[in-house]
């Protein structure tokens, strides 16, 4: 038994954040109803790149999960949304701050009804503050951009859209939490996520600069603000990272390129010295060592010498790695438009608990067996399908 079976969650989000989030708890085992916009569905699934017309983004977002539609605006389609939340332990939006409330669904409406539900809202700012946001706004006004890039750089965003993704776990924690608080007290709770709180509570080292020192961190590139070496070199036929962690480290390092006499050198000696006052003289002394050798010598010669080192993979490489893929990292679903389809698996690995992957459905695929399941007629289902609620 997953560690979920037995939990009914309601899932009114779309784009990244919250799907992910609603994702993860459908792969431990909840009952995941996701709960889209007639007609169009879900914002991803009109995103490319597609496969015999569906997005991957999506399939990828929502595997394991129910689609029905709903016009929300409409008296029938707010009754089933009413019906699916008052059997429901967990009830996960992300429309703008106050949309919710505006249509009725707000954690006080829906607590009242059921004083069990779990409301989880995910958004930019929190649900105080109405402005809406993506990924890279928040990445800059989280200060991540700020000390991302290279020093003479412009302010760098990550690849990934990080704020989406931290947030989503954030959110999947709130739910776990509430869960355990509610076998204490009988009660749900509201669960608030911003996304703009979540990145800002990833700034732990330029964070503990500004909070006790006062002074205003910058972008150092592929540098540590609190180790050297500690950083990407250019190896004879690409890149080779290091991290020096420590100074035994360090002092491993040199004596694996050749420059045992830097251990004794007053300015290396010492990490803080490294980092406060010579890092430059060092890598002008470290850098065209590491040119002089490719990078799978490095990687050899480095491993054997217990040093932290890898080379900067593509995604083809990652993909394509055979411990890697033996560890499961990448699951296959057969999808029913788009066949068979390779999706990222739950990095969690537990003991005791195997997560089975299903595909994502096709919009609206489970809309007839859910209203079934709340008591509808065929004829009642046909009669909203015609006055376009469903």
């Amino acid at each position: 038994m997953l560690p979920l079976s037995g939990i009914k969650v309601v899932d009114l989000t779309r784009v990244v954040a919250g799907p992910t989030c609603t994702l993860n708890l459908a792969q431990m085992g909840a009952e995941v109803i996701k709960v889209e916009a007639t007609g169009k569905g879900d914002d991803t699934r009109s995103t490319p790149p597609f496969i015999n017309g569906e997005s991957t983004w999506f399939m990828l977002l929502n595997c394991n999960k129910k689609s029905i539609t709903l016009d929300l605006k409409s008296p029938q389609g707010q009754e089933v949304l009413w019906k699916l939340i008052d059997q429901a332990d967990v009830f996960v939006e992300n429309f703008r701050p106050g949309v919710a409330n505006k249509l009725g669904f707000s954690y006080k409406a829906l607590s009242a009804r059921n004083p069990r539900i779990i409301y989880c809202s995910v958004s930019g700012y929190g649900s105080k503050d109405r402005t809406g946001s993506y990924d890279p706004i928040i990445q800059g006004q989280s200060g991540f951009m700020s000390v991302t890039g290279e020093p003479d750089g412009v302010p760098m965003k990550v690849a990934v859209p990080i704020s989406d993704l931290v947030s989503a776990l954030y959110a999947v924690q709130g739910v776990l939490y509430s869960i355990i608080q509610r076998e204490k007290t009988g009660r749900g709770q509201y669960v608030d996520i911003s996304l703009l709180n979540s990145m800002v509570s990833l700034l732990h080292l330029p964070g503990s600069k500004y909070l006790g020192t006062g002074e205003n961190p910058k972008r150092l590139g592929n540098a540590h603000p609190s180790f050297a070496p500690y950083k990407l070199f250019n190896s004879a036929d690409g890149y080779i990272n290091i991290a020096c962690g420590n100074d035994s480290l360090f002092y491993c390092l040199c004596d694996a390129l050749g420059l045992s006499e830097l251990k004794t050198d007053p300015r290396f000696m010492k990490n803080k010295d490294r980092v406060a006052s010579y890092r430059d003289e060092m890598n002008a002394i470290l850098e065209p060592v590491f040119a002089q050798k490719t990078t799978a010598e490095w990687c050899e010669l480095l491993t054997k010498a217990g040093i932290p080192n890898g080379r900067v993979r593509t995604t083809k490489d990652v993909f394509t790695d055979p411990v890697l893929l033996e560890s499961g990292v990448i699951q296959e679903v057969e999808h029913t438009k788009a066949g068979k389809l390779k999706v990222l698996a739950n990095p969690v690995i537990m003991s005791e608990t195997t997560v089975e992957y299903r595909p994502a459905p096709e919009l609206g695929a489970n809309t007839r067996e859910v209203l079934a399941g709340l008591g509808y007629s065929e004829e009642e289902i046909e009669t909203m399908k015609a006055a376009g609620a469903i």
